[in-house]
């Protein structure tokens, strides 16, 4: 068998570097719109739910392929920082 000749990284590097810059453009990003500069800061902590409700809140996390976390985590924003207490 013939031994095939690993690519050198070196050598396509140096193409790389001669190309023009146009080829390239550029990229106009705010950052500060970015998800992960918005998000919440979380916290760990540790809480005890009945068996019975947490198996329904992994269910219906699974059927949507999100985790259970996240899920509990929109749940709870929703009833107690947007709805107005009557």
């Amino acid at each position: 068998m013939v031994a095939r000749k690993k690519p050198s990284l070196k050598k396509a590097l140096k193409k790389l570097d001669q190309m023009p810059n146009e080829f390239f453009g550029t990229v106009n990003i705010d950052i500060s719109t970015l998800p992960c500069m918005t998000k919440p800061l979380k916290e760990k902590i540790t809480a005890n739910f009945d068996s019975d409700l947490l198996i329904e809140i992994k269910d219906v996390a699974r059927k949507y392929n999100i985790s259970y976390t996240t899920l509990i985590n929109d749940v709870l924003r929703k009833v107690f920082m947007t709805e107005k207490k009557t």
